[in-house]
């Protein structure tokens, strides 16, 4: 091989191995967008982030299990073989041959077993229900997590940016309380105070400078991507704040019972936990089972059969009570289910009610900050005209003013829109956005790994 084969071979085989790497080792290396949308945000989210890979596993042994309960009651084929050489005893008159061998092919199934089979897949399939809705409940929850990150990132730099400002104020204002005690004009404890005001400003400046940085590693490692932190993120258009609340929260309450992930999932275990009752009363139940085998031996013998077929039947009579056992335990299971059913209703209709209770109280906070805003904009206008007309040195206590209600304003428009993702997902209508997670697609790529 010349040198200009090698070469290419060495390309060639460099372009397989990249190739070949599974896609997220590579496409996660990809740099997040400036500025970075709430919904590009919020399309990151998939069942690779190891939150989701939980329950992507739980749903894959739900499936797995489901497919073993189909096993036990299909055909079952078995291949035997053996190789074996004797030493007949020399006292038989007819000579036998020293080769033992044996090649079997048998094949059996349960015909019938009153109940067990039923009970089984009854109780599997409950099972890989329940699991499928826990990973909705999970997605949505994980979907929400990062609407609520991304939320604190930007109210962390309003709330820097409204820092920031304060903390200039506070300097001018010590500056010039330091000029004037030298002049004789301020006292010392006067001058002590400005000073302390700047301080204060100054850390808590700090610590909205150290939120900023926080926030963005949260929402990095939300987005599956850690360490790699947004520098600027858009602020949203959330159509959220334009919907109102029922006037009667009972009106939630039945979508609640009908849609909720977390119900739904504590109703499919107890139908599971209902098939496990019955699976243990059908367990001292007799059995029926079909046999076919074919054979074929190198040793002729009266006892080797070419072929054998039958139908077995196997009654128990007597289990020492652990029928018995198995039921009483499955009773208690089944009364342990519906216990934590009807406790998770009543948590979540608390918590549905005080989210209806919670958009009221934004609903009129909204109002106030509304008046607010009409005052600050007159207080701004009027401290402008008179920073141009030389009656005031500054601007700066209404710069602050302004940047503090603008935080107010975005940390009530983000609660208003948190609200109602959370409502979305209680009542189980995924997160307030139109992205809905695969789950037979996420599970079916769990079990293939």
């Amino acid at each position: 091989m010349n040198g200009l084969s090698v070469q290419y071979f060495r390309r060639l085989l460099f372009l397989l191995l990249f190739f070949s790497m599974p896609c997220p080792l590579w496409a996660s290396e990809v740099p997040l967008p400036v500025p970075l949308t709430l919904e590009f945000a919020l399309s990151l989210a998939s069942a690779d982030h190891p939150e989701l890979q939980i329950e992507v596993a739980e749903l894959a042994r739900a499936k797995a299990e489901q497919r073993r309960v189909d096993a036990e009651t299909g055909v079952n084929v078995t291949l035997s073989g053996r190789l074996r050489w004797i030493d007949p005893p020399s006292s038989r008159i007819v000579p036998s041959s020293r080769d033992d061998h044996l090649i079997q092919l048998s094949l059996e199934k349960s015909l019938y077993d009153f109940g067990r089979s039923t009970a089984k897949e009854n109780m599997t399939l409950a099972e890989r229900n329940q699991r499928a809705l826990i990973y909705l409940d999970t997605f949505a929850r994980h979907r929400i997590s990062i609407m609520a990150v991304f939320f604190d990132v930007l109210l962390a730099d309003q709330a820097h940016t409204r820092d920031t400002e304060e903390m200039s104020m506070t300097f001018v204002n010590s500056d010039r309380a330091r000029q004037r005690n030298e002049l004789g004009q301020l006292s010392d404890i006067e001058l002590m105070e400005t000073l302390s005001l700047f301080q204060a400003s100054r850390l808590r400046q700090a610590r909205s400078e150290a939120a900023q940085r926080s926030t963005r590693a949260r929402l990095a490692d939300l987005l599956n991507r850690p360490g790699q932190l947004s520098e600027e993120l858009s602020i949203p258009r959330l159509r959220f704040t334009a919907r109102t609340p029922p006037e009667d929260v009972n009106d939630w309450f039945v979508s609640l019972e009908q849609g909720n992930p977390q119900l739904r999932a504590l109703m499919a275990q107890q139908t599971s936990a209902k098939a496990q009752l019955s699976l243990a009363r059908a367990d001292d139940n007799p059995v029926l089972l079909g046999q076919l085998k074919v054979s074929e031996y190198t040793r002729a013998l009266g006892g080797n059969d070419n072929w054998q077929a039958g139908i077995f039947l196997d009654v128990p009579l007597f289990d020492g009570g652990r029928s018995a056992a198995l039921q009483a335990r499955s009773r208690a299971e089944l009364r342990k289910v519906e216990a934590n059913l009807e406790q998770q209703r009543r948590v979540l209709r608390q918590e549905l009610l005080d989210i209806w209770i919670e958009l009221q109280t934004l609903q009129v906070e909204k109002q106030s900050l509304a008046s607010d805003q009409k005052y600050r904009d007159l207080y701004l206008d009027l401290r402008r005209a008179q920073y141009e007309l030389e009656v005031a040195s500054d601007l700066g206590d209404a710069m602050v003013g302004m940047s503090a209600l603008r935080y107010r304003v975005m940390q009530a428009d983000f609660a208003t829109a948190l609200a109602w993702a959370r409502i979305d997902a209680l009542l189980g209508q995924g997160d307030g956005t139109d992205e809905k997670p695969n789950t037979e697609r996420a599970m079916d790529a769990s079990a293939d790994r």
